[in-house]
């Protein structure tokens, strides 16, 4: 059910009862500090339950200090979303009771899930969302630059059935004109740095973890903030998991050095901590090339010139659908004008892995030598 925010006025109330339930209901645990690119998110957390997903997905970036932030992220262990929604809303409303009292009937159920929509906020997001079938409580405070996550059920697939743990939140706060997260991987050797762009299942985290273990310089697998300043773009890391199909994982089990996190709702992914390899992490490392992957049949890989549309297509459509951008057309603008003017090349993945990151080591040399 939507419930239209006339004002201003209105939707500080509503945040006002917000901070006011989770300062009563629950206990305040920590506060740390998530890097975002040039942003930072101050990150309270009211849940004990929490700290081992937080540690587990985001140990690179999160600090216990930062002499500023750029915006809040406040999260709890939601035990009773019906209860949270009957604090917050308007009893007094005559007009809004009698609308979800009408809605429980008409839907023959004794809860109904709340929108609270906010126009100057945005058209299709709403300011205040209860989602009672899953759990989940999400709200954003304009003036304070302040999320609010409350989840019922904290297990690890809770969050990877959504993507990584608060992208969607870490999205919107990333965003400038400049800047944005994106779902892609990024690679590099000496400086010099390869976005993969496609869209999943196509080979890119396996080619981005391997590459990593054999001494590549890493951004990320999966999600990671990109930067532009001046003519060049810049990329930085965000999470300390990895994501890998269950065949790739029992595959490089022996070699790969990390901690098992979980497998995700879906059950095609397995989730890996690999803060290990921190120490081959990079943050503000500039992109050179774009590169496209494509699973091939062919016994050999090969790295070849190809048209950027395929591959900035896969990029636009993977990164709005995982961040819930898809009605943003100046992101997607933008997204376009960040890698508009690089060199895109196809690299066609053979069935040997090795082989694949030897073609790449390759081609990063060459890339050294111009």
């Amino acid at each position: 059910m939507q419930i239209k925010i006339q004002n201003q006025t209105e939707a500080s109330g509503y945040i006002k009862k917000i901070d006011s339930y989770v300062a009563e209901s629950y206990k305040q645990e920590w506060i740390k500090y998530v890097i975002l690119g040039s942003k930072t998110v101050r990150l309270i957390n009211y849940s004990s339950k929490f700290t081992p997903l937080i540690q587990k997905q985001l140990s690179y970036t999160l600090k216990d200090s930062a002499p500023k932030f750029d915006a809040t992220i406040i999260v709890w262990n939601e035990e009773n979303p019906k209860l949270f929604s009957s604090k917050i809303i308007d009893k007094t409303n005559t007009a809004i009771m009698m609308r979800i009292r009408l809605e429980k009937l008409m839907a023959k159920r004794e809860d109904i899930d709340l929108h609270f929509m906010d126009e100057s906020y945005s058209k299709h997001n709403p300011l205040i969302k209860v989602n009672l079938t899953e759990g989940i409580v999400n709200a954003y405070d304009k003036e304070n630059n302040t999320y609010y996550y409350g989840v019922e059920d904290l297990t690890p697939e809770e969050f990877i059935k959504q993507g990584h743990i608060f992208v969607q939140m870490f999205n919107r706060i990333a965003k400038t004109p400049n800047s944005n997260l994106v779902h892609g991987a990024a690679v590099g050797l000496n400086g010099n740095g390869i976005l993969f762009c496609a869209r999943g299942q196509r080979g890119k985290s396996t080619l981005a973890v391997l590459s990593m273990m054999q001494g590549f310089e890493y951004v990320s697998d999966d999600y990671l903030i990109l930067e532009k300043e001046g003519e060049t773009l810049y990329s930085y890391p965000i999470y300390s998991i990895i994501t890998l199909s269950p065949r790739m994982y029992n595959e490089l089990y022996y070699d790969l050095k990390g901690k098992f996190v979980s497998n995700n709702a879906r059950k095609d992914k397995y989730v890996v901590n690999i803060d290990a390899y921190h120490d081959t992490f990079k943050d503000r490392y500039p992109i050179n090339v774009c590169m496209f992957p494509e699973i091939v049949t062919d016994a050999e890989p090969s790295i070849v010139p190809c048209k950027k549309g395929r591959s900035v297509t896969q990029l636009i459509h993977s990164t709005i659908r995982q961040t819930e951008d898809g009605h943003d057309i100046k992101t997607i603008q933008k997204l376009i004008g960040f890698v508009d003017k690089f060199d895109f090349y196809q690299i066609n993945l053979c069935s040997d892995i090795e082989k694949n990151v030897a073609c790449l080591r390759n081609f990063c040399d060459n890339l050294n030598n111009k």
